[in-house]
């Protein structure tokens, strides 16, 4: 479990299934996400959780409340190859409440500097629609920098899209992120 304050990231659960229903359903949530599409049944849910907890090659969490535990989206490492030491980075927050308040920003901190940290990654990539100008902004600001277009990649709303892939290496990560790992590791010492 990684705890973020008012977010923890934990285990997919059964409990989640429901929330995710909604979330994965529902097409302002989606229309900007690659690889997300609709049309989830309940058991397709429950199957995902099954399928993609028992993965070698993946660590997935649910985004949740931290005071009622209650599922606000989901994130995960996928792909993951130790032997090259990379993966790639999916997010979706679903509570549409909590979108502009930098949650996702925090989450995806907290899940690249995980992967650096823990699974000794040397390269963390994701995909992102190209009219998704917000969330490149986001991952700019965050130290991914675009390896190139897929063009005419994803079908939606009538439409084909670009995606645009996007990756950051753990020394331009920490480069970036060094002073927030140092003052984190010093408040973990402090409370020990």
């Amino acid at each position: 479990m990684i705890n973020l304050g008012d977010v923890v990231l934990r285990a997919l659960e059964p409990k989640d299934v429901e929330y995710l229903y909604d979330y994965r359903n529902d097409w302002d949530v989606i229309q900007h996400l690659a690889g997300f599409s609709a049309g989830y049944s309940r058991a397709n849910l429950e199957d995902w959780i099954k399928r993609h907890s028992n993965r070698a090659d993946e660590v997935l969490w649910t985004i949740a409340d931290a005071a009622t535990d209650q599922c606000i989206g989901h994130v995960g490492l996928y792909q993951i190859d130790s032997r090259v030491r990379k993966g790639q980075f999916a997010i979706l927050i679903g509570d549409k409440a909590l979108w502009g308040r930098g949650l996702g920003t925090r989450v995806t901190e907290a899940v690249v500097s995980w992967a650096f940290s823990q699974l000794n990654l040397h390269k963390v990539s994701l995909h992102v629609l190209t009219n998704n100008a917000r969330a490149i902004r986001i991952y700019e600001a965050l130290g991914f920098r675009s390896e190139g277009i897929l063009r005419d990649e994803q079908f939606r709303d009538g439409q084909f899209l670009d995606l645009m892939l996007m990756a950051v290496f753990e020394h331009e990560w920490w480069g970036l992120h060094v002073s927030t790992a140092v003052l984190e590791t010093s408040k973990e010492s402090q409370q020990l």
